[in-house]
């Protein structure tokens, strides 16, 4: 959040419009009350179909996601980006799910690229950490002024952490990626798996646009449950007495809610691969 926050609030002012998917990252509408709260119109539309396209007129700021989380669509990166610089707007793109070895946003014509650095750049396992690239020094020195002023710093600790998990990134991806295109594969088959998506598969409706700037498809899988079954499978304890790690990442928020109210089937959101440091 704090390189979410950084990009956003750092060249958006009163009176700017911010286009934003409907369909991304959980906390993105506690940012759009904020944004607005300080002046800032804020436009939304999903992530599939580019249809950000139709929102661009008078924008200050593109932001995009894609891969979407949880919903796994696509958008095109470079059609998207051309769109909002010939109307005058940055183009930010936040390249969680994909990694930097995945896809390079910035290659594909984004001012900005931001990522979480707690999930595939360090395992998930001990770093609380988020990261900005760009492509114009200017822009960067105002994310860089505004990290100071409100002191979203990493310590010396998180940022050794996170250099010590790079040695290894490229090994961790590469079988995340292909454990999550093998789980994707199996699912497929399967009569009670409905909302099966992930990029990587040719029948994905997300998989032209992303053979064609993704290196790497990703390391999660999205798929529905029946309700029975999902609710079983995020409340089974492990042998250990506590949920394992897939488990206790696996049952996105929005899906633990409706299981909450007792509506609709179970939807999970499954990250391949976690690693977690030496006990």
């Amino acid at each position: 959040m704090a390189a979410i926050s950084s990009v956003l609030f750092s060249q958006l002012r009163a009176g700017d419009v911010a286009v934003l998917p409907d369909d991304g990252y959980q906390v993105l509408p506690l940012v759009r009350e904020q944004l607005e709260a300080y002046g800032i119109e804020v436009r939304t539309a999903p992530t599939g179909g580019d249809a950000q396209l139709d929102l661009l007129d008078g924008a200050k700021l593109l932001w995009i996601e894609t891969p979407s989380n949880p919903g796994l669509d696509v958008c095109d990166i470079r059609r998207l980006a051309d769109a909002a610089h010939a109307r005058g707007a940055l183009v930010a793109v936040d390249n969680t799910l994909a990694s930097p070895l995945g896809q390079r946003p910035l290659e594909l014509g984004a001012d900005f690229s931001v990522a979480s650095g707690t999930k595939q750049l360090t395992g998930h396992g001990d770093v609380l950490l988020g990261y900005v690239t760009g492509s114009d020094a200017t822009a960067m020195a105002a994310v860089r002024r505004w990290r100071k002023v409100v002191g979203a710093i990493p310590g010396p600790m998180e940022a050794w952490l996170a250099h010590r998990s790079i040695a290894t990134l490229q090994l961790r991806v590469d079988r995340q990626n292909a454990t999550a295109l093998t789980l994707a594969q199996v699912l497929r088959d399967r009569d009670d798996i409905t909302g099966l998506r992930y990029p990587g598969l040719p029948d994905d409706p997300s998989h032209k646009i992303a053979s064609q700037q993704m290196r790497r498809y990703g390391c999660v899988v999205s798929f529905t449950l029946p309700t029975r079954a999902c609710r079983a499978f995020s409340r089974r304890p492990t042998a250990r007495g506590r949920r394992d790690e897939l488990r206790r990442g696996a049952v996105h928020r929005r899906a633990a809610e409706a299981l909450g109210r007792g509506r609709g089937a179970g939807g999970l959101r499954t990250p391949l691969g976690r690693c977690r440091g030496p006990r």
